[in-house]
Parts: C-alpha cells; sequence; structure tokens
C-alpha cells in the first residue's frame, strides 16, 4: 500500500477542485477526504510516559491511609466490640507476624 502524507493529500484535494465534477473525480475527491481523515486521526498526539510526573509523596500516604482504613473499617464491622485503638494494635502486631486475637481468615478475606 502507497504511504501518503497529509500535506500530499491537502495538495491532491486543491489540484482536483480545478477539474470538473465528473463522476471519477467525485469518487477520488471523497476518497481523498477519506484518507485525509485518517491521516489526522493517526497524527493525534499520544501522551508521552515521561511526561506522567507520577504520585508525589503526600499523594502515596493519603493512598496508603485510606485503604489501611477501609481494610481496618471492614475489619471493624464483624467485630464491633473491638476499639479502634485495639484494632490497630491488632493489624500491627499481624503485619509483625505475632499472634492475633482477629482470625487469620477474617485478615485475608474482612468481607462480610
Amino acid at each position: 500500500m502507497v504511504s501518503l502524507d497529509a500535506n500530499k493529500v491537502r495538495e491532491s484535494l486543491e489540484k482536483l477542485k480545478d477539474l470538473p465534477n465528473l463522476k471519477e473525480v467525485v469518487a477520488l475527491r471523497a476518497r481523498l477526504a477519506q484518507e485525509l481523515e485518517i491521516l489526522s486521526k493517526q497524527e493525534e498526539p499520544l501522551i508521552d510516559v515521561s511526561d506522567f510526573t507520577g504520585l508525589t509523596r503526600a499523594e502515596k500516604i493519603s493512598r496508603t491511609l485510606k485503604k489501611r482504613f477501609r481494610y481496618l473499617r471492614l475489619i471493624r464491622n464483624q467485630f464491633p466490640e473491638i476499639s479502634w485503638l485495639d484494632l490497630r494494635r491488632e493489624f500491627s502486631r499481624r503485619e509483625k507476624g505475632q499472634e492475633s486475637k482477629i482470625p487469620d481468615v477474617v485478615w485475608q478475606n474482612p468481607s462480610p
């Protein structure tokens, strides 16, 4: 297939305007207009990965705290008698690999 440049297609369309409106000329104009649309869609700039700045330190901390709070809230819903302080202590023990009052099944899947 012949590779077309958008500028060449535009020049061809300008030249075809001078020709009379014959069936072949109209068909060629339509085809070139369609090619121009396809080329213009291909030329749209893509997002550069290097432009992505990433998360700031505060955003990372915020996301981590939100995830942890949601996780602990699910566990708290199953054990309403445990205070938040005790729940956080149990979570800390669990992260360190120590024994916890809350069963491992709940830590692995806190959904009810």
